[in-house]
């Protein structure tokens, strides 16, 4: 008998179904440029490692590192005059604080401030009255002097650098010193009997000439 063609290749077909060695080691060879279980599982792990750094590396960030130093600073805006009180300080951590940044609140807390300052900003000795007074530096003198137009206090800050003149009742000026440095500020008061005044520093040749006009004449600031 005769068996037909169709038949005879079933076989062969059904054998063909099973995978051979050649063939076994292809699909082998392209699940390892896929990357494999074993790959697959090592990038999950580094994926978590790395997820791990992240968040150490953002706690750090958060909390003061050993490299940081607690300072002080305004827990709130000031106004010059200001005598310093407990509430009105907080401790910070900085990493690099400023030159002159204060850390003991006790040796603060009575002082006068000599300057208005803001919410935040770091307290350095700069913005402190000298436990002493005023500071008028090598070979000056402070004086305070109470300038005839009150607003012109208003316009100054320490540091500044002002001529010193008297006024007659004629208008006409007379310079008493060409260079004198704003140290303080007096803090204005609702006293009208108190004038705004402001503390200079002045060559100590010329200090007593101008202590006395600021009594007797009309004193006026020029700006330099």
């Amino acid at each position: 008998m005769v068996i037909p063609g169709w038949l005879r290749a079933v076989p062969g077909s059904a054998r063909s179904v099973r995978a051979s060695p050649g063939d076994r080691l292809m699909t082998r060879a392209r699940m390892r440029r896929r990357g494999g279980v074993r790959a697959r599982r090592v990038r999950r792990l580094l994926a978590l490692v790395l997820v791990g750094i992240a968040a150490v590396l953002a706690l750090r960030e958060q909390q003061p590192g050993s490299g940081e130093s607690t300072v002080l600073a305004w827990a709130r805006d000031l106004p010059v005059g200001t005598v310093v009180a407990p509430g009105d300080l907080v401790a910070v951590a900085l990493r690099a604080p400023p030159d002159g940044a204060l850390t003991d609140p006790t040796a603060v807390r009575g002082r006068t401030l000599n300057a208005p300052v803001r919410r935040g900003e770091v307290l350095t000795d700069a913005r402190l009255v000298p436990a002493g007074g005023p500071d008028a530096g090598p070979g000056r003198v402070a004086v305070p002097v109470t300038p005839a137009d009150p607003t012109t206090v208003a316009l100054l800050s320490p540091g500044v650098h002002v001529a010193v003149l008297t006024v007659d009742d004629d208008g006409n000026p007379t310079l008493l010193t060409a260079d004198a440095v704003v140290v303080a500020l007096v803090p204005p008061t609702d006293d009208p009997r108190r004038p705004d005044a402001v503390v200079l520093a002045v060559d100590i040749s010329v200090a007593d000439i101008v202590a006395g006009a600021t009594l007797a004449d009309r004193v006026t600031l020029r700006f330099n």
